[in-house]
């Protein structure tokens, strides 16, 4: 707790980036993309928040439910959420750093039922979801403005039994590009 109010009272600077995760939606893998903005704290600490959404509705086919009344019916899975959260800098070493992200948010599930043709609604429920993602990321650098990151972590959904069964492990993996220190080291170059 002190190491992270004492980077909180350094510098800052504002950065805006995207967060997208491999998770598993009713057996099903699918992507949540995001979109944060916020600041990073001496480079120790990121306070941020995001948007959160599935990258495609979940779709999934019911046969004999008594409720929907028909035989065979389709199920359409989305969520959206609101988020706030903290990453702190666990460690650096060489080119290697941990962080630890922990984010709260707020946002809704949606299930929407159709007749088999995919278009003739049945129902539609909406729920509220409180999302509590932890994990660990690692982040090695390449370059000064380019590095590999990849990340595991749980997402906990908070609310009735068709949001908590929504809960679920995520990782993800990719490059990361800082784009100020790209845009100075190509004007330098350009400069030469």
């Amino acid at each position: 707790m002190d190491t992270i109010a004492h980077a909180l009272k350094g510098e800052h600077r504002g950065y805006i980036g995207f967060h997208n995760r491999n998770t598993f939606v009713l057996s099903e893998k699918t992507k949540l993309f995001g979109i944060v903005g916020g600041f990073d704290f001496n480079e120790q600490v990121k306070l941020y928040a995001g948007i959160y959404g599935f990258g495609r509705e979940d779709e999934t086919m019911l046969i004999g439910r008594q409720d929907l009344q028909t035989d065979t019916a389709y199920r359409f899975t989305s969520t959206s959420n609101f988020s706030v959260g903290i990453d702190y800098d666990l460690l650096n070493w060489d080119r290697i750093s941990l962080s630890l992200p922990l984010q709260v948010g707020i946002g809704k599930v949606l299930y929407e039922y159709t007749l088999i043709d995919r278009r003739t609604p049945i129902r539609t429920n909406t729920y509220r979801v409180v999302p509590l993602e932890m994990g660990m990321n690692a982040y090695y650098h390449l370059l000064p403005w380019a590095g590999l990151r990849a990340g595991l972590g749980y997402r906990l959904n908070i609310g009735k039994k068709e949001v908590r069964r929504l809960s679920s492990p995520y990782y993800n993996l990719g490059l990361s590009i800082l784009l100020k220190p790209l845009y100075h080291d190509i004007k330098e170059a350009l400069a030469k």
